[in-house]
């Protein structure tokens, strides 16, 4: 399970498509999650600038500062607790969320067209 802040990519999870209004349709290759403040957040490991995972392969997302995910690639910062990029090449955009619940003490996610 996500420890009280941690942030980690996720890679073992299927490959799925997004259909994104302002890019078309992409492809996730894994997922970002986050606990903070006991809260759980799950957004598609798609940077909004170009279509990248947000780490460099090595499951390596954590900015210097405690609430954001860093891109890797291009040095965006994104919020965790809603995805928002606050700096970077892709600012004002968003982290696509994902459907989330704990079941038993494990976390279920529904992927975008299942």
């Amino acid at each position: 399970m996500v420890t009280e802040g941690a942030r980690v990519a996720v890679p073992v999870a299927p490959h799925f498509e997004i259909d994104d209004p302002d890019i078309g349709r992409i492809e996730a290759r894994g997922l970002l999650i986050a606990r903070r403040f006991g809260a759980l957040h799950v957004y598609a490991n798609v940077c909004r600038h170009i279509p990248l995972s947000l780490d460099l392969g090595d499951g390596e997302v954590a900015a210097l500062e405690p609430d954001a995910f860093l891109c890797h690639h291009h040095g965006a910062r994104y919020r965790v607790r809603d995805g928002r990029c606050l700096s970077g090449p892709c600012e004002g955009e968003s982290l696509v969320p994902l459907e989330h619940e704990l079941e038993g003490g494990e976390l279920v996610v529904v992927l975008p067209g299942t």
